[in-house]
């Protein structure tokens, strides 16, 4: 890389890290039981990877992510957000590389998230029915005012967990297929892949987080259902752009390369 493209490329994390910390803070919903929000800002994470590679990507999206957090009042979250936001573009970036091309590490990367997901999914509802037994007190709140309503509200979020799990493959397949159809933009494999496992990073990563700061796993796991939507979202408004871009000389800039259907 020569003194102006690292210059260029220096340049363009910054102004990435800029546009994730907007995309974040300009649509916050707050999301019960952690104290957090959902938001457009993984559409710019999955965007500054596919633009800057994953090294600077992880830069724009962890530090862009964080500014977001501090900006928006939720501080106890920016370290967090700093390294789940970082780790997501560093996966993202690495699964691409590694598997664009090679069906081997595809069909790996496909195993492996899936292993991982379905034990992740056992693990916490396992989780929810102990706390549920035996300690439902620690689950109580506003949207859960006593304990005759805990049972129902704590199937709902299994149901949830579980029709989520089905359905993001159905959900990208068709992102996917309906790109290809009408903006004749081909997602590779590899960038689906790719977007997949830092999105269920990023879920399982706010999980564990949330767990700790709130000193309750089973709390923790009432928003795993929200952040599977913005998982969705983000891919949705991410692949819509990389769409629009790839017809506009922008397409210059990106590190992994875009295919267009002809």
């Amino acid at each position: 890389m020569t003194v102006s493209e690292k210059t260029n490329k220096i340049i363009l994390t910054g102004v990435m890290m800029a546009i994730v910390a907007v995309a974040t803070m300009i649509i916050a919903i707050p999301v019960p039981f952690t104290n957090g929000y959902i938001h457009l800002g993984d559409s710019m994470v999955f965007l500054s990877v596919l633009i800057l590679g994953w090294r600077y990507g992880a830069v724009a999206s962890g530090v862009g992510s964080a500014l977001a957090d501090l900006f928006l009042g939720y501080v106890h979250w920016a370290p967090w957000t700093l390294c789940i936001k970082g780790m997501m573009a560093l996966l993202m970036g690495l699964i691409i590389e590694k598997a664009a091309g090679n069906r081997r590490n595809a069909a790996i990367a496909i195993a492996a998230t899936t292993i991982i997901w379905m034990v992740f999914h056992i693990a916490v509802n396992r989780i929810i029915r102990y706390e549920a037994t035996h300690n439902p007190a620690n689950l109580l709140g506003d949207e859960i005012p006593d304990v005759s309503a805990l049972g129902s509200f704590v199937n709902s979020i299994q149901n949830q967990l579980m029709l989520a799990a089905l359905l993001i493959p159905v959900f990208l397949i068709i992102i996917a297929f309906a790109l290809k159809k009408k903006e004749h933009y081909s997602i590779p494999l590899s960038e689906i892949l790719g977007m997949t496992l830092a999105g269920l990073w990023m879920v399982f990563g706010y999980y564990i987080a949330g767990g700790i700061l709130y000193g309750n796993f089973a709390v923790s796991a009432f928003s795993i259902p929200m952040n599977m939507l913005q998982f969705i979202i983000g891919f949705l408004v991410a692949s819509l752009i990389t769409a629009a871009l790839s017809k506009t000389p922008a397409v210059k800039y990106f590190t992994f390369r875009i295919r267009n259907k002809s």
